[in-house]
Parts: C-alpha cells; structure tokens; sequence
C-alpha cells in the first residue's frame, strides 16, 4: 500500500522536493550574501518581498496534495476496486492519508527550519530589526518554527476531507481553497489571544519595554500608565499552542474523511 500510494502522488512529492531545494539554495545564497553586507535589511527585504508569498503554500498543499487524494478516486470509479480487494477502505484511507499526512508535516517543518536559519543570519543589534521579527510580523509566524508543519498537515487533511465529502475534484479544491485561507484569516486575528498579556507598568514616555503591544492603559488625563504586551520569548509559547490547535482541527477533519468513506457504498 505504501508503494501504491507513493507511485499514485509521486508527482506531489517531487514537485513539493524540488521546490523545498529551490527555497533552500536562495534562502543560503541570500543569507550568505546578508552576513557580509553592510546592509542586511537590504538583503532580507529583496528576498522577503517573493518569500512573504509562501505563507499560502497550505492552501497549495490542500489543492494539489489533499483535495484530488479521495475526489479522484471517486470520478474514476476506482474505490469500486479497491474497496472490493483483501485491503479494507480503513486500512486503504488510513494509509494513504497517514503516508502523505506524515510527509507533508515534515516537508512543512523542513521549510520553518530553513527560514529560522536565514532570519537567524541577519543581526539583532544593528539599526531596523523589526523587519525580522518573526513574533510580530504574522508571517514570518506561520513560516517559521513548527507552525508550518501544523499548517502544512491542516491543509492537506482540509484538502482530502473536501473530497471525500464533495467526491469531485473541482468543487473539492474550491472548498479547499475558501476555507484553508478563510482559517488562515480566522487564526492570524485571534493569535493574540493563545495567552493573556502581561500588564507593564511604563514611565511618562509610554515607551515600549520590549514585546507586542496588544493594548495601552490610560489614567483619566489620556496618559498612556500601563501597556499590555506579550513578551517575544513568548515566540515558542504561541509556536506550540497554535500547533496544537491546528493538529487538533486536522484529526478532526481525519474523522470526518473516515466517515464519509464509511458511509459511501
């Protein structure tokens, strides 16, 4: 079944490898190239005007990865077959789906590794840093750390359960589509809100004390007395908490797959 499955989406996987491998060679030439520069801000925001764009690679991977894996199946008429064999459309759904869910969060956390690393190059001592903040900037968020695995699995998880709910491959990857960026939205506006802020008390200045502000406390004269602020080395806190939720969503969407393959005769 694992062959089976390998040879029916080859065409996924190499094309996602080849990709990974491009990101990767311009990620390293632009970083290196950043390390000896005067100007490193110059560098990043060449590159990030093209890399801020890959945020949407879930969306991708629900088209082309998710949404044909069960649709295709059906319009083909080939699940006639391969539910009449010694394989059990259990066994048959769990493997292809556990096969490419396990490869498309690798591939995910393979790429928020590389992007870790080259935001890693650029200083955090010199001049306009907030450029590479990736706790501030919502995504540099999604595309590093262990969120892209999270978001990489949902989308293809998302993907597969639209087509075995629709059964056609078109109106799968519209579905697909629609609610992988509708999550995407969802989820940036209320990322704030994986933990409550700490209340810092601040001078007349009102001067930021070194985080994400998300409110400003005021006396009754307008004076700014206290901000509520997630601290950046809360960075991994939310990574963790926004993977969990988004793996949960797509175990979810994976029962609802299972049962919609049940109840097709």
């Amino acid at each position: 079944m694992l062959w089976l499955t390998y040879r029916q989406h080859r065409m996924q996987l190499l094309v996602t490898v080849a990709a990974l491998i491009v990101v990767g060679t311009l990620l390293l030439v632009n970083g290196s190239s950043a390390a000896s520069s005067r100007d490193p801000a110059a560098h990043f925001r060449d590159l990030y005007t093209y890399l801020s764009w890959l945020q949407v690679v879930p969306v991708a991977i629900g088209v082309f990865w998710g949404a044909p894996l069960l649709a295709n199946e059906y319009e083909r008429g080939t699940t006639k077959l391969a539910w009449t064999q010694s394989v059990s459309r259990f066994r048959w759904l769990g493997t292809k789906l556990g096969f490419l869910a396990v490869l498309a969060t690798l591939a995910g956390l393979a790429f928020g590794a590389m992007m870790q690393r080259w935001l890693e190059v650029f200083p955090t001592n010199r001049g306009d840093t907030s450029f590479t903040n990736r706790f501030d900037n919502p995504a540099l968020f999604a595309m590093t750390g262990v969120a892209p695995g999270a978001w990489w699995l949902l989308g293809f998880v998302l993907g597969t359960a639209a087509g075995a709910l629709v059964r056609k491959t078109l109106p799968a990857i519209a579905v697909t589509i629609a609610v992988t960026v509708g999550l995407m939205i969802g989820v940036t506006n209320v990322r704030d809100l994986y933990a409550e802020p700490q209340l810092v008390t601040v001078g007349s200045g009102g001067q930021d004390p070194g985080g994400r502000v998300v409110e400003m406390v005021r006396d009754a004269t307008g004076e700014i007395t206290a901000l509520k602020i997630l601290p950046q080395d809360w960075y991994w806190r939310f990574q963790w908490t926004e993977a969990a939720i988004l793996i949960g969503f797509a175990i979810l969407l994976a029962g609802v797959a299972a049962v919609a393959v049940r109840r097709r005769s």
